[in-house]
């Protein structure tokens, strides 16, 4: 059953009656998904993980801690939160990395982005780093998935139609496919990777190394933090993007 414990914790809750609204935040939608945004300064964009009631809501105090040195936008994909349920199904990566695409573009113009990404969140964030290279300018993966483990085990779900996803209809395989297709990152792209100190496994612990490996990035474990990263150690997330931000 350790398949099942080693991140059954994939699966991400909306806050519900959660933190006050960001001062200043601003909100839009784009590509048909709905996009908050505060703060001035270099382009960081969040990416939430997946489930039933996987939101951007996660990030809010992120976003606020960050607000004061960065512009700062999170957004809900397409069938996830505040966002309405995409028109067609079987989203693969392509259509994933489009959408994200956008965000980038309403944050940054045509500049530079930080992605910092939690949990399946990683899974895009990775190919989008990947695929325009000279777009992103930092990465921070916060116990973020590794295909090592994948998308099955990493929730504990019988199998990739089992795996809750709200109304986003992604076809897993291909995102988790082309995934596993970015074996390394940009030699001089700053890279952080936050892991949770609390209820590991082996094979969780050496995915967080190989998402490390990627580029000779930044490895910080949370110990006091179990896979809700975002949420239950805000602080150590706004350190890791303040240590990739461009002058940071």
């Amino acid at each position: 059953m350790r398949a099942a414990v080693v991140l059954g914790l994939l699966v991400v809750t909306g806050c519900s009656g959660g933190p006050e609204p960001v001062p200043g935040e601003e909100t839009a939608t784009v590509a048909g998904q709905r996009v908050w945004c505060a703060g001035e300064g270099p382009a960081v964009v969040l990416v939430h993980g997946i489930g039933e009631d996987a939101s951007s809501a996660q990030w809010l105090d992120v976003e606020r801690a960050l607000a004061g040195d960065a512009r700062v936008c999170r957004y809900d994909r397409p069938g996830t939160g505040a966002s309405d349920a995409p028109g067609t199904g079987g989203r693969g990566a392509d259509a994933l990395d489009a959408e994200l695409d956008t965000v980038v573009e309403h944050a940054a113009g045509a500049g530079p982005v930080v992605l910092v990404a939690h949990s399946f969140g990683g899974y895009p964030a990775r190919v989008h780093a990947g695929r325009h290279p000279d777009r992103v300018a930092g990465l921070v993966l916060v116990d973020a998935l590794d295909p090592s483990v994948g998308v099955v085990r990493g929730t504990g779900a019988a199998d990739l139609r089992s795996v809750e996803m709200g109304e986003e209809a992604l076809d897993l395989a291909d995102v988790e496919a082309a995934a596993a297709a970015v074996t390394e990152l940009s030699a001089d792209l700053p890279l952080a990777v936050l892991s949770r100190g609390q209820g590991l496994s082996a094979e969780w612990t050496a995915a967080q190394d190989r998402l490390a490996a990627l580029v000779e990035g930044t490895q910080v474990t949370v110990v006091d933090a179990g896979h809700q990263v975002p949420t239950e150690a805000p602080d150590a997330v706004v350190d890791a993007v303040r240590s990739v931000l461009p002058g940071g």
